[in-house]
């Protein structure tokens, strides 16, 4: 390249800015030729900094040999400099409210300019003469002059342009906005490589002025009104409504109004609308000062542009004297109130009386009487928490723990079951529902069985004793029960938690808070049972759950043959059994029977072939019976001849008929006869359980039991009525498709009837015991229990801290009938001889309404999501099957059902909120007193009551759409 010349001109052009220098090229024949060494000359001329390297050159005129056109390079580039940038704010949203915008122009217009200032800060320096002792002793001390330096800041006035502000609304002491801080500029270098500096900024701080103030990065405002802000600066002009308050004092109690007057073009609050504020948080009307009074001072408020601070509401307040007990009585401390203002004063023989008749223990009568008479001579109005005597608190024994005897997964393991549980998407509604926690959040997952005990609540020992104000003992406390929650598939039975359903457990443990559940989740499984004397064979099927293994139709005869069994098979009974595992919501198809072998007859003997289900019970020859209907076959009797007939097992095992039996049966009139081919068929007189008992064959329509229902009787089950002596013990169940009478008490258990319940004693639920009759529900008294009732619910004595539900009343019939605590939703309403306790217990009450479609509501609902899950996993199983037709079809068709079930769900569940709707003749009677605490509800409508009644009826007003009350008195009249 040094060798090359090019004809034309050359030159290096640098930019205004000095940021950017260019090689340029115009071709020209007519010129001398320039080369390399010209071109540097022309650069080095230029003192760039750096400069090009010399391949950038060569290229160049390489480039410019060929070109019969003007061309131009870069050589050198500069960096520009970062400019500063000042103080910003983010304002907030600050619409104008509605009720101001008519006045903004006006305000705007008679405001004075804004008022500016910016503070300069300087050092002035401040000598000052201090005598410092001397370090020899006994010499006199010496005189230095000492140098500091002080900041002085001095306000500057700042002259803005209002006129291009911006404007907002802000009310007082809110935020406003955000600071972001100024930015310093960054110098830049020009193509010689010297500096080029940033612009300096005359103001970089936001300047705020009246009404505005900073708070850290914040800004808000000490009043409210229009905000106007410029370019770097902001101000407020007055304009606010009148502002008021009614709040409670340091007391809890007194009512004081708070009064700002705010702009004297808008309206002020009349006397009567603080009266309804206060009322509103719970003054009686009759305690309030005069609404004039009130008036009389917001005026003078007005006129004077002065904040009305404190106006107490309230009228004169009575002496009162009480002594107050702590939970337990384990602290008791006095009150005492003077009267003021014109009541009676407060009398040292009343507080005497107090103290006397309180019955408390261990106090310092001297102290006492010195500390009453102390308040009695003060300016104080109240007394209060002053304490007479302290006992001593039980203690609580070390808390209870919770072992689990399941054996979790190793990690691995447990990551790649979560990781399929992802694919079910009901199970993630569930969780956003409450009713599940998400999987992908379990600690630990094992497989569990049915009825497995999952893990054991430890004992925990009791603490120790205490002592309250009356001297008594106060026992010491059990630990602490573990935090635990169990959601679906999980019950706590005792000490033991108990797997309701088969399924995946997941442990979620945070700390010492621990949640379970149990997730449906399983592979398809075939079980075989065969009988002992190898005559039947059952199948028990389990649909898969959840991504677990499919139940296929041929898994049933691999499971057959695999068990040995050759004879007897009924294909019949294999599809039946396989249909019943389809169908069942559940998808279980209990044992059911699928091979028989034929049993040998001796000559001359009889055989017997059951025409109804049965299973074998514990004893060999016991069999248990479903329930049967009027006029049902029940078996068939056949003689054989006299050469007998040979059998077989349903493993293939010939059975001669030496090895047979003659069977007889023996019937009472439940069982009538009728002819059929060499023998007779039986069938049932009437309607109940069948029952077998040696060789005597009847039908039962009662069951009874002599004493408790507990370990020796265990759960019954029966489809006719049931009648029970004793008691039902803690969880054992008892279900009948009529009447259940109990001669005893139910104590935390189940008892369910399609007929009526009569409770003769009571129920002591526990928390855990349900009762539920298609009828009525009759019982002395009921703790802690679930009741569920078609028609009405009547209790002798009182329903403490019960879930009711009736479409019918609830009776409280005796003179103890006390509700007390809980909740109670009942159709016809209730009558009741007192409703509440004197503590303050929460107890609500629904009536009015059908609350069994409620019922109805919320399980359609739970079925809705149920089906939108299902059309979410077609839609999956739509998008994996592209390009596959049958597979395709096949969920395409299942979609389309999945759509109309949903459609149709959706039109039951639109019919059952108008019918939620209907409003059913109700009321609550109380014969005596409802106490505060209660609350009332009907059609969204709720009554609080909140002081003692006596005596009168609560009802749903349908014109007005309230709850009201009329005395009982002139309800019976």
């Amino acid at each position: 390249m040094a060798g090359l010349s090019v004809k034309g001109r050359a030159s290096v052009l640098i930019d205004g800015q000095e940021l950017k220098a260019l090689l340029q090229f115009i071709p020209d024949p007519e010129l001398t030729g320039f080369d390399y060494d010209v071109i540097l000359r022309l650069i080095s001329d230029k003192q760039l900094t750096p400069l090009p390297p010399p391949k950038m050159i060569e290229e160049f005129l390489l480039k410019a040999s060929k070109s019969k056109v003007p061309i131009e390079i870069i050589i050198n580039e500069g960096v520009p400099p970062e400019q500063p940038v000042p103080e910003t704010v983010e304002w907030e949203e600050l619409p104008f409210p509605d009720d101001i915008v008519p006045f903004v122009e006006e305000t705007l217009a008679n405001a004075k300019p804004p008022e500016l200032y910016k503070t300069k800060v300087e050092k002035v320096k401040r000598e000052s003469l201090v005598k410092v002792p001397s370090k020899i002793p006994f010499m006199p001390s010496k005189e230095e002059i000492v140098v500091n330096w002080d900041k002085k800041e001095t306000k500057e006035p700042v002259t803005v342009d209002p006129g291009s502000a911006e404007r907002r609304y802000a009310l007082k002491e809110t935020r406003l906005g955000i600071f972001h801080p100024q930015k310093p500029g960054k110098p830049g270098k020009n193509v010689f490589g010297r500096p080029i500096q940033p612009k300096v900024l005359e103001e970089a701080a936001f300047l705020l002025g009246e009404g505005l103030y900073r708070e850290r990065n914040e800004i808000k405002s000490s009043l409210s009104g229009i905000i106007r802000i410029g370019k770097n600066w902001a101000d407020v002009v007055p304009l606010a409504k009148p502002a008021w308050e009614v709040a409670k004092g340091s007391d809890g109690v007194t009512l004081f109004l708070r009064f700002e007057p705010g702009d004297s073009r808008f309206q002020a609050p009349t006397g009567n609308d603080i009266i309804a504020k206060a009322k509103e948080l719970g003054a009686p009307e009759e305690n309030l000062i005069p609404s004039e009074m009130i008036e009389n001072e917001i005026r003078k408020a007005v006129s004077g542009h002065e904040d009305l601070e404190v106006l107490p509401l309230f009228k004169t307040r009575e002496a009162e004297a009480r002594v107050i007990f702590s939970p337990q009585n384990v602290r008791a401390v006095l009150y005492l109130r003077k009267g003021v203002a014109g009541a009676l004063p407060l009398q040292m023989k009343t507080i005497s009386e107090v103290i006397r008749n309180s019955g408390v223990q261990g106090m310092d009568a001297e102290k006492l009487k010195a500390d009453i008479s102390a308040f009695m001579k003060s300016p104080q109005v109240e007394l209060k928490d002053y304490v007479l005597a302290e006992g001593k608190d039980s203690t609580r024994g070390a808390d209870k723990e919770i072992v689990f005897s399941v054996e979790f997964f190793r990690d691995e393991e447990k990551n790649e079951h979560l990781k399929k549980l992802k694919q079910i998407p009901q199970w993630h509604l569930a969780a956003d529902s409450g009713d599940l926690f998400p999987p992908a959040e379990a600690t630990d997952a094992a497989v569990v069985a049915q009825d497995t005990k999952v893990a054991e609540v430890t004992n925990s020992s009791p603490g120790a004793d205490g002592r309250d104000v009356f001297g008594n003992v106060l026992p010491g406390q059990p630990g602490n029960d573990p935090e635990l929650r169990l959601f679906q598939g999980l019950r706590q039975h005792g000490r033991d938690i108990i797997a309701e359903k088969p399924g995946l457990l997941l442990v979620k443990q945070e700390g010492s808070s621990l949640q379970m559940e149990i997730l449906d989740y399983r592979d398809g499984l075939v079980m075989v049972h065969i009988s002992d004397d190898k005559m039947e064979v059952r199948v028990e099927l389990l649909r898969e759950i959840g991504p677990g293994k499919p139940l296929k139709f041929d898994m049933i005869a691999l499971k057959l043959a695999e068990a040995g069994v050759i004879r007897g098979i009924s294909k019949d009974a294999m599809e039946k059994a396989y249909e019943i595992v389809l169908g069942q919501g559940q998808g279980h198809c209990p044992p059911y029977l699928v091979a028989k072998g034929e049993a040998p007859v001796s000559g001359g003997g009889s055989s017997v072939k059951w025409l109804v289900p049965y299973k074998k019970g514990s004893k060999e020859s016991q069999l248990q019976f479903a329930p049967v209907k009027e006029g049902t076959a029940l078996a068939e009797i056949q003689v054989e001849g006299e050469e007998g007939r040979p059998g077989f097992d349903v493993l293939g095992t010939v059975l001669s008929p030496e090895q047979g039996t003659s069977v007889s049966l023996e019937h009472n009139n439940t069982i009538k006869e009728e002819p059929f081919g060499r023998g007779i068929r039986l069938i049932a007189a009437g309607s109940g359980e069948l029952s077998l008992k040696g060789k005597q064959l009847s039908i039962l329509s009662m069951r009874s039991v002599k004493g408790n229902v507990g370990p020796e009787t265990g759960n019954i089950t029966f489809s006719g009525e049931i009648r029970i002596a004793g008691d039902v013990m803690p969880g054992f169940q008892v279900i009948g498709n009529q009447d259940v009478l109990i001669g005893g008490i139910v104590e935390a258990a189940l008892v369910s009837a399609g007929g009526k319940v009569i409770i003769s004693q009571g129920v002591i639920g526990a928390g855990k015991g349900v009762i539920r009759a298609r009828k009525n529900i009759d019982a002395s008294f009921i703790e802690q229990a679930t009741l569920l009732a078609v028609e009405d619910i009547r209790i002798q004595n009182g329903c403490v801290g019960c879930s009711v539900k009736t479409n019918g009343k609830l009776f409280l019939v005796g003179e103890k009938g006390n509700l007390t605590g809980g909740i109670c939703k009942a159709r016809h309403g209730v009558n009741a001889a007192s409703i509440g306790s004197e503590q303050g217990r929460t107890t609500e009450i629904s009536f009015g309404q059908d609350y069994l479609v409620k019922d109805q509501i919320e399980g359609t609902e739970r079925e809705i999501e149920k089906v939108k899950a299902a059309i979410i996993m077609a839609d999956r199983k739509i998008n994996q099957a592209e390009g596959i037709e049958t597979a395709l079809a096949a969920a395409r068709t299942e979609k389309v059902k999945l759509m109309k079930l949903l459609e149709q769900l959706g039109f039951r569940l639109f019919t059952l909120r108008e019918k939620f709707e209907e409003h059913h003749e109700s009321e609550i009677r109380v014969r005596g007193i409802i106490f505060p605490g209660v609350v009332m509800e009907s059609h969204d409508r709720y009554y609080e009551v909140k002081q003692k009644r006596s005596q009168v009826i609560f009802y749903f007003d349908r014109e007005t759409g309230r709850i009201k009350e009329r005395p009982l008195e002139a309800s019976s009249k």
